[in-house]
């Protein structure tokens, strides 16, 4: 048994609509948080202006492939924006985001998250020093 893998909390994995979800209020947490620089705020709302904006590199006319460059680009825009913000900021939206939804076990609270198990084998060891004197 590893040792890491007992002491870490089991983490299931979101399936990608999931995922898409909590990614998009990990970019709503993180616009809302003062500790990520406002030029990086602006990432994403340049993403909804060219949502907004009438001409696009793919005519809307086409019936499906018009809207995937919009999508796509809210998708790459929410990404990077997500991608350049600090690291300890996301991944401390993400961990309270993975707690909401259940994919992060809670951490435990009482006196067992401190022990430390050591797994092993043991033998006897008989001191000879004592039995010749």
């Amino acid at each position: 048994m590893n040792l890491d893998s007992a002491l870490t909390p089991k983490m299931k994995e979101p399936g990608f609509w999931r995922e898409l979800w909590q990614q998009a209020r990990l970019a709503y947490y993180l616009l809302r948080d003062p500790e990520v620089p406002f030029y990086l705020k602006l990432l994403p709302f340049t993403a909804v202006v060219y949502l907004l904006f009438p001409f696009d590199l793919l005519p809307d006319l086409a019936p499906v492939i018009g809207q995937l460059d919009d999508i796509t680009a809210l998708l790459v825009g929410m990404k990077v924006f997500i991608e350049m913000a600090p690291p300890a900021v996301v991944a401390k939206h993400m961990e309270r985001i993975r707690e909401q939804d259940g994919y992060l076990a809670a951490a435990p609270t009482d006196d067992v998250a401190d022990a430390i198990i050591i797994d092993g084998e043991h033998e006897e060891v008989v001191d000879n020093k004592k039995d010749q004197a």
